[in-house]
């Protein structure tokens, strides 16, 4: 087993801990849906939660393909380029953190996290891109 799969088996549990994280917004209290979701248009309530339903999904289906194809992925063209769509979802969180906020300070836990999640699947892409 080499340092890319073992990142990659790292990658799907990752993703899988972040998989559960967003199946309990419903219950967290610091994000306090059932309150502030009741102040949304139906139309806008519905957009947030199908978003983090899809969210959910994404992340399951990058739990399984990580942990199933840890060999193939980093060694194949469009493996490649499905690790290379991994991290530009992270990146584009992390750049969210700051662009997006209207001025509230990123929280550094997840300025960390979201470059964790584009290191756990950039490595292996560019280990392998000219090979």
């Amino acid at each position: 087993m080499t340092i890319f799969e073992i990142l990659l088996i790292v990658g799907g549990i990752y993703h899988l801990a972040f998989g559960f994280f967003h199946i309990m917004f419903w219950r967290f209290r610091f994000l306090n849906w059932r309150e502030e979701l009741s102040h949304m248009s139906c139309i806008n309530r519905a957009v947030i939660q199908m978003l983090n339903v899809a969210v959910i999904i994404f992340m399951i289906l990058v739990t399984y393909i990580s942990l199933r194809y840890s060999q193939e992925l980093p060694t194949t063209s469009l493996g490649r380029d499905i690790l290379l769509g991994v991290s530009a979802f992270w990146l584009a969180r992390l750049l969210g953190e700051f662009i997006l906020k209207d001025g509230i300070p990123a929280k550094p836990g997840i300025v960390i996290a979201c470059t964790i999640g584009i290191l756990l699947y950039v490595v292996p892409a560019i280990a392998y891109i000219n090979k």
